[in-house]
């Protein structure tokens, strides 16, 4: 069963900064979202934050399509506010101990510097909302209705094919 959630409105993600800031807690009100699986709910700081004022772009540096993806990051960012990292880098990697290597390898991750992880399209949108300019305004699209949700199942059909059919588990040291 496929469970769509749309974005909130600025006045509902307000709302719930407020109420989560007024009530004790030992974890940041979450920020990112994950669409397409609720049950993945937001990983909360103490899995890593990205450095002060930025965001950490975690993506597969084995998968051709995620690296001329993240060259393109790295080239068109314009708010020099974006750390790339390589999930295959295990040193870079242990920065975000509550990620898990599968759930890295299924989809991007964006972790911003509160901790609050972004994943799939949603991650994408989050790479745009700290752009200037045309680049900024396209993550409002994420805003009109049914965006969010065709976003999402374009991500998924992309990443699903991007090792094609005879895409096996990695080995790997979590």
């Amino acid at each position: 069963m496929d469970l769509v959630k749309s974005l909130p409105d600025a006045a509902d993600v307000s709302d719930r900064s407020a109420t989560a800031a007024s009530e004790p807690s030992e974890m940041p009100p979450a920020g990112g979202t994950n669409i397409s699986n609720p049950s993945l709910a937001d990983v909360p700081a103490a899995g890593g934050r990205a450095r002060p004022g930025r965001i950490a772009v975690i993506y597969d540096g084995e998968c051709s399509l995620c690296r001329v993806s993240a060259e393109a990051v790295r080239v068109f960012d314009n708010s020099d506010a974006i750390d790339l990292i390589d999930l295959h880098d295990a040193d870079a990697r242990a920065g975000f101990p509550a990620l898990e290597f599968d759930a890295l390898m299924d989809e991007l991750h964006v972790v911003d510097d509160r901790g609050n992880v972004s994943r799939g399209a949603r991650a994408v949108n989050e790479v745009l909302r700290h752009q200037r300019g045309l680049p900024g305004w396209l993550a409002y699209l994420w805003y009109l209705p049914g965006f969010a949700w065709l976003a999402d199942r374009q991500y998924k059909r992309i990443a699903q094919s991007r090792y094609g059919a005879r895409r096996t588990p990695h080995a790997h040291d979590t």
